[in-house]
Parts: C-alpha cells; structure tokens; sequence
C-alpha cells in the first residue's frame, strides 16, 4: 500500500498536466456562459433597446426624382389647408447632419448646414447673407478677386511653360478660389503658408466625410466612438489642426476690431465676434411684464471655428466645381468660346489686361454660358428632409 499511494499521487499529478491547458483554454467560455445565466433582467433589457435602437436608426431612403411632386411636398403642401395635403409640411424637417463640427461636438456647436431650424439658424443665415454675401458688400472685394485672378493666370501660364502644354487647371483653380474665399473670412495680411495649411486641412476634411457619416445616425455615439476610435481620432486630429489654425487669426481679428467708419471690406470673422445669437431656452425668471425675454449670447470658439470651416470649405468646392465644369463644356465647344471671345473683345478695350466687374453684367451671352453650367450642373443636386412622425401616422 505504502507504494502504491505514491504512484496514484504520480498518475493523478501526470493527469492533471494534461488536462491543466484544456482547462485554461475552457475558462473564458465557462466565464461566459456563467455571467450570461448570471446577468440581471435589466442589463438584459438594456442590451435589447439598444439593439432596437440601432435597428430604428436604419431608416429607409426614399429618392423623389420628379420636379412636380418634389415642390408639391415641399412647398405646395405645406401651404394647404387640408389635412392631407397639409402634411407636406412634415418634410421640412432635416435629418441629422454631417457636418463635422456638430458630430465632434455630440450636436452642441452647429453651423448654417447643421442647426435645426429655428432662431439660431436664422441669425447665422442672416449674418451670412447681410453681413458677407450681400450684394452692397461684394464689390469691396473687388480687390481680392483681383488678386486671386492674376494669381490664377500665373499659375496656370507658369504651369503650360514648365509641363510643356500640360497644365493641371483644377487644383490652380481650387486653389484661387481658396486664397480669395480664405481672405473674406479673415481679411487681408495672412501669411501664404498659413493658408496652404488652412487648405491641405480642410483637403483632409472634405475626404473624410465618409468617415463621419459613421458617427451620425447612429444612437450612442459613446459607444460608436470606442468601436470606430480609429475614425474618431482621425477626425478629431483633422479638428485639432483647424482650432489651431482658426483659433490664432480669429484671437488676432477680436484684438483689432473694424471701425464703424472703417472702410475695409467686411471679414466674415468679424461679423461672427460681433454677431449675438438667441439662447434657445428662454429664462422665465428675467422676463418683464409676464412675457419670456429672449436672452443673447456670444458664439463659442467651437462654434466660430466651425462656421469658419464651413465658410472656406462650401465657397471653395462649389465655386471651384463650377468653374472646372464651364471650363470642360467650353473645351467641348469651341464656337462658344469664340462667341464669349467676340463679346468680350467688343465691351473692353485692346489693350485691357482683365474684364472690369462693371463690364460684366452686360455680357449677356457670358452669363447666358454660365447660368447653363449651373443648370447642367447644379451645385446642390439633393436636397435631404426627413418624414416627422405626424406623416407616418396619415
């Protein structure tokens, strides 16, 4: 007996070596299925409405093609009074945007193309189109439009003798269009490096758009953010780069401040400092005479360096996109371009170096070209608007 112990105890340790790996690799799942029989009925339940939750936010996409029925539901239907046909207001509402600085910022900063529509919205739009875009002010920019063009030719003229005849028009014209936009955001005086950062920023930032729509529809952009940290990151060093850029020539145009008498061209930043934007939430406690008052505030840095961003980035894709699109349809007809030749050669004189603005609005076959590229190609082919609830109940 005294020997045969020591060789069960050899025999049961021998056993056990064997079956001491099966058992490791056993215990996660065993782990698993122990915390499974063991997890309470309410993380249960939260995992189903989260899984309910991200079904819901895979909404169909319906496409209206037809002019007819797209303005019935936009505009002729929200202006009826019937029931049914009234509903068409419902699709007013905008669907969750893309927009860069609203995702990074979980919806707390907005832009034009981001905001709800309401007081916020309509303050930014009408600082925009009043303050920047009006037609009163765009001939104070004459000069940087100047600028930009002569830039533009030399460019495109230093590029045919270099490449002998090859010449990448689309990325001069880009960035023309850049320098000149970047210059009715932040004035004159920005250094031409700063610039091209500015540009190669905002490059990363139109080519990683598809990466925000990740973040977008989706329920718990926590949890989106620790599964996709990668594209998180990514877009939020391309932000980090814009606030380090924005921030710098922003501080310095709250530092000189334009005059009333001033006589310079009106920087879209400026107008933002200066701009104040409604609180949504109205403050019952202040309001004088039993009636809410609207309070007023400040945009933050995080809103200014989106609008900013926005500003530079929608002026120079669209107008660039444009301009390339007329180029390529003139190249396609040169009877055209003999045409616009003769047009412009019996307004201006000989020797002009470049067509005065006040030449161009009587160049009627000129803009005749123009408006049919738009048409042809329109800067904004989708217009998105999400169905509220009250329509899907009809």
């Amino acid at each position: 007996m005294p020997l045969i112990r020591p060789c069960m105890q050899a025999a049961t340790m021998q056993v056990l070596q064997l079956l001491l790996p099966l058992l490791l690799a056993l215990a996660p799942v065993s782990i698993l299925l122990v915390v499974r029989r063991a997890t309470p009925p309410p993380i249960k339940a939260r995992l189903a409405t989260l899984k309910s939750a991200i079904a819901r936010a895979r909404k169909p996409i319906i496409f209206v093609t037809d002019f007819a029925t797209a303005h019935h539901l936009l505009v002729r239907g929200s202006r009826s009074t019937t029931a049914a046909a009234a509903a068409g207001g419902s699709f007013s509402n905008r669907p969750p945007s893309m927009a860069p600085s609203a995702v990074l910022s979980g919806r707390r900063y907005h832009n034009i193309n981001s905001a709800p529509y309401g007081q916020l919205w309509r303050a930014l739009r009408y600082n925009l189109t009043s303050g920047v875009l009006h037609p009163t002010h765009l001939h104070r920019y004459a000069a940087a439009r100047r600028h930009a063009l002569r830039g533009l030719v030399a460019d495109l003229s230093e590029q045919q003798q270099v490449a002998a005849g090859v010449v990448l028009a689309a990325e001069s014209i880009r960035s023309a269009v850049f320098g000149l936009v970047s210059t009715m955001c932040f004035g004159d005086g920005v250094d031409a490096g700063v610039v091209r950062a500015m540009a190669d920023v905002q490059t990363e930032l139109v080519l990683s758009l598809s990466t925000v729509r990740t973040f977008v529809f989706v329920p718990f952009l926590a949890v989106s953010k620790l599964i996709y940290r990668k594209r998180w990151n990514k877009l939020a060093a391309i932000r980090q780069k814009q606030e380090e850029l924005y921030l710098t020539l922003i501080d310095g145009c709250r530092r000189h401040r334009r005059d009333s008498a001033d006589e310079t061209p009106p920087t879209y930043v400026h107008t933002l400092i200066d701009l104040q934007v409604p609180v949504e939430e109205l403050d019952k406690q202040n309001s004088v005479g039993g009636e809410d008052r609207q309070q007023q505030r400040r945009l933050k840095d995080g809103e200014l360096v989106g609008l900013c961003s926005e500003f530079l980035g929608s002026s120079t894709e669209s107008v660039s996109a444009s301009l390339q699109w007329i180029m390529a349809n003139l190249m396609k007809r040169p009877d055209m371009q003999e045409a616009i030749r003769k047009e412009v050669d019996a307004a201006v004189d000989a020797d002009a170096e470049e067509v005065g603005e006040e030449v161009l609005g009587k160049l009627d076959y000129l803009n005749a070209v123009i408006l049919e590229a738009l048409r042809l190609h329109p800067t904004t082919k989708l217009a998105f608007r999400q169905v509220s609830q009250e329509l899907l109940l009809l």
